[in-house]
């Protein structure tokens, strides 16, 4: 019986031509099942825990909330059903929206670098220093991805036209105005048809490796990062005075440090807001959930007649 060897390039075309149909005969709501799936997959424990709290808790319970008495209310719980989205809200997302919000800020302030993690900076700075051209030029981004590709794909022997397509895809990212999400979609079907050809990364065929204590990462956030690396390279490179070397240490040496500093400046805002979350969790004076209810003096009332009925037999007694 012969063997024939699975040509991944050919295979990888026409999986893009026959989405690229589907696409074209099916409406787009067809997919949205499919979508829902690929963004939790795409967007990994937050996909999943901001998917879960808000399916399965943040809209239940609010929904819950304004169908609270509303029967008796004759028309839906609005203060309640505010309540429990207020409180859904800020118990939930904010555990990643606090942190990612500081990312941001002090992304503007201090540049984009500082969203890079430590150990993928220390891969980054290898690669860096390994490249020959002039860091004052635009042309160090594509030098930067010529070493990088050359350094994480030197053991595949498969396929090789697919390093090239993704080095490509990696160029193209970094332009001005690129369409980073559809360039990112590419790169993930790219890889995964290179690591399968050349039998890596099975459990997680999206994966590349860079170096450094990053032994295994996400294509997607590696075109991200590298972005964001880059580009505040580039720009800061652009005014340096200093030799090569010597700028190269202190940029890596200062995002470091700013990376550090903002992990605890995240961590220290994540924990005030927790401070102040039971003073927000209320926004009526009264909670809303008795609202409808027949909570008048009724029960205070029986007690006091039976009360009275108990004093008159004593005295009939006597």
């Amino acid at each position: 019986m012969k063997l024939n060897s699975v040509n991944y390039t050919r295979q990888y075309q026409q999986n893009i031509q026959t989405d690229n149909n589907k696409k074209t005969k099916n409406p787009s709501f067809g997919n949205l099942g499919v979508g829902f799936a690929t963004f939790i997959e795409n967007n990994g424990f937050l996909g999943e825990f901001l998917t879960i709290d808000t399916v399965g808790m943040m809209t239940p319970r609010t929904i819950q909330g304004y169908m609270r008495n509303h029967e008796e209310l004759g028309h839906p719980n609005y203060k309640a059903g505010r309540e429990e989205l207020v409180r859904e809200l800020l118990s939930g997302p904010a555990f990643f929206y606090v942190p990612l919000a500081m990312m941001a800020a002090v992304g503007l302030l201090r540049g984009k670098s500082a969203k890079v993690t430590t150990d993928v900076l220390s891969s980054f700075k290898n690669i860096m220093k390994n490249t020959t051209a002039d860091i004052k030029n635009q042309a160090i981004k594509s030098d930067f991805v010529d070493k990088l590709t050359e350094k994480a794909f030197a053991g595949y022997d498969k396929e090789r036209g697919l390093v090239d397509k993704l080095a490509d895809l990696m160029k193209k990212n970094l332009e001005k105005g690129a369409k980073t999400k559809q360039l990112k979609k590419e790169a993930v079907a790219t890889l995964t048809a290179l690591n399968k050809a050349n039998g890596k990364f099975i459990d997680g065929a999206d994966k590349i490796k860079i170096g450094g204590d990053k032994e295994v990462y996400s294509i997607s956030s590696l075109f991200s990062d590298m972005r964001n690396y880059l580009d505040d390279f580039s720009k800061k490179a652009a005014k340096t005075k200093e030799d090569r070397g010597t700028f190269i240490d202190k940029f890596h040496k200062k995002v470091h440090d700013l990376r550090l500093i903002t992990n605890i400046l995240a961590v220290s805002a994540l924990s005030a807001f927790l401070l102040i979350i039971p003073k927000l969790y209320q926004t009526d004076k009264k909670f809303p959930g008795k609202d409808g209810l027949n909570t008048g003096d009724a029960a205070p009332a029986a007690q006091s007649a039976s009360a009275n009925e108990g004093k008159e037999a004593v005295n009939e007694n006597k």
